[in-house]
């Protein structure tokens, strides 16, 4: 493994390539600034109301929820750096640009950051910069470089305490660099709590792998107050509850426990695997359709990232980022969520560099079987050959289409959307008084723009994992029941909802049907995509 001080200096040379890198990023948000699909993920909404909310002064809560509860889910760095957008401009929409440009700065520290721990990969010169390139340009690191999510904040901060780590683990190291890993890697775990894998990941390497004992007390001694800091004020600030909807917004981990148990463990496994496959081949054969072949395809591509990190670990090369996506994975696949792209982006750097060893690997492979003697063995490897350039080939069409038409397709369809949407908000702030509470399944972009205290019914995991299919029309079809528990007086509705839902087409039809049919709510405003109901007592 090369030794820091083998690294050549970074150079003009290399500033000049990492900023023509950013330029696919950084033209789409200056295009997309606004964020037309803002909230399409819900928590990058979540992120913003609790930004708003430290902004304010009020603590750090969510404002959107009845009762304002304390936000004791997500760490808060992410939404304390946004938070300088509330500061920098209190008004809702034009702020929006300003959080933007800001979450995208962490692409930039991501990259370069990348650059140097790429040669701890075993990648150096121009497989390096590749390995750059194919990140920097992939449509869905653009994506998510432009939206108000922590994925990219928190691989640059994940890269940055391995990066230490790693100088750390020689043996002419001082100590302190340990401590400082710690404290960087503590950080990161303030950007999302999935961090607290590096605790663990960190002391093997450095105790285990490395016989470090004392620097790996020094990594642990460091990381541990963070950690502990976010878990005592949670603990003090939790709320007391039991309803599946405010464990939803407010604990992770009870969340957790309340939708999995212990009995169910397997299914779950079982449908994650499925989905990291999915997702982490999807990074290169971007996910337009539903299509089979397409999903395998992608699953391919991602069993052959997994074969080429085992083969770069094998070699005594990204061990320690092997590593932190093992205790990530298995993290993954016992949650109550399938791992898609967004969730296994800050593994994508490891994925990318084990495709670029596969395929060399089969290139190798390819040679020697193209000049085989064997007129059999020709044939086959020209038949692998094919099929190699079909998928890749296939897939960077596909990524060139996402980029240059599907991505801002989708922009100018939510941009057209949301006309419909501020009118129905302004109906609201006009006609109705201060403090009537909503149901709303965009619950925060609901709030930021009405000011209007609001709860969603989130459809539970297990429903989805257990297929249960005709739970989730009841659930989300019928709501008055579940409104009149909570003083719910109206219910917003987007029929674009439910393109985000876990459901059929058949079952979408279904649950807006149950709502036109319900006696106990009356439509007071409908336009376009917009329904708003009144609840009845």
């Amino acid at each position: 493994m090369m030794h820091p001080s083998a690294r050549p200096p970074f150079n003009g040379q290399a500033l000049v390539i990492l900023l023509l890198l950013l330029v696919p990023s950084a033209a789409y948000l200056w295009q997309h600034d606004d964020l037309p699909q803002f909230c399409d993920f819900h928590d990058d909404c979540v992120y913003y109301v609790s930004a708003k909310s430290l902004a304010d002064g009020g603590g750090y809560r969510v404002e959107s929820l009845p009762g304002e509860p304390p936000q004791t889910k997500y760490p808060p760095l992410y939404p304390l750096l946004l938070s300088i957008a509330w500061r920098l401009d209190p008004h809702f929409p034009h702020n929006v640009p300003i959080a933007a440009w800001i979450s995208w700065l962490a692409l930039p520290a991501a990259l370069i950051l990348l650059s140097a721990y790429a040669r701890w990969m075993g990648l150096k010169g121009w497989r390096a910069w590749l390995l750059l390139a194919l990140f920097a340009a992939n449509p869905y690191t653009i994506w998510f470089s432009s939206q108000l999510l922590s994925e990219l904040l928190f691989l640059a901060l994940s890269l940055a305490a391995m990066l230490l780590i790693e100088r750390a683990a020689q043996a002419d190291s001082h100590a302190a660099i340990a401590g400082v890993a710690g404290a960087v890697a503590g950080v990161a775990y303030l950007a999302r709590s999935a961090g607290i894998v590096m605790l663990a990941v960190g002391l093997v390497y450095l105790w285990w792998m490395h016989k470090e004992r004392r620097k790996a007390y020094y990594f642990a001694a460091a990381m541990l107050p963070f950690i502990a800091a976010w878990m005592v004020w949670t603990r003090v600030h939790a709320t007391p509850t039991s309803d599946p909807v405010l464990l939803y917004y407010l604990d992770y981990v009870r969340y957790e426990l309340y939708n999995v148990k212990l009995s169910d463990l397997h299914l779950y496994i079982w449908k994650n695997v499925d989905g990291l496959l999915l997702g982490l081949g999807s990074l290169i054969l971007p996910k337009i359709t539903t299509s089979l072949l397409l999903k395998i395809m992608a699953q391919v591509i991602a069993v052959a990232m997994i074969s080429g990190v085992v083969r770069l670990v094998r070699r005594g090369d990204a061990r320690l980022y092997a590593m932190f996506a093992a205790a990530s994975v298995a993290m993954l696949l016992v949650w109550h969520f399938p791992p898609d792209e967004r969730f296994v982006l800050p593994l994508f750097p490891l994925g990318l560099a084990g495709l670029l060893v596969e395929i060399e690997h089969l290139i190798a492979m390819l040679r020697a079987g193209l000049h085989h003697r064997d007129a059999s063995q020709r044939v086959v490897a020209g038949a692998m050959l094919s099929a190699a350039v079909l998928i890749f080939g296939g897939a960077l069409a596909v990524q060139l289409f996402v980029i240059a038409v599907f991505q801002p397709a989708r922009a100018h369809e939510n941009r057209m959307s949301k006309i419909e949407h501020v009118a129905a908000y302004g109906w609201i702030r006009a006609s109705l008084p201060a403090g009537t509470r909503f149901l709303a399944y965009s619950d925060p972009a609901f709030y930021l723009y009405t000011g209007l205290p609001v709860t969603r019914r989130p459809i539970l995991p297990s429903m989805w994992y257990h297929d249960d299919h005709a739970g989730m029309v009841e659930q989300w079809g019928n709501l008055t029941a579940f409104a009149r528990e909570r003083g719910l007086q109206y219910y917003y509705f987007m029929d674009s909802d439910l393109q985000h839902a876990p459901v059929e087409d058949d079952e979408r039809a279904a649950i807006t049907k149950a709502h036109h049919a319900d006696p106990k709510m009356t439509a007071v405003y409908h336009k376009g995509d917009v329904t708003i109901y009144k609840f009845h007592d």
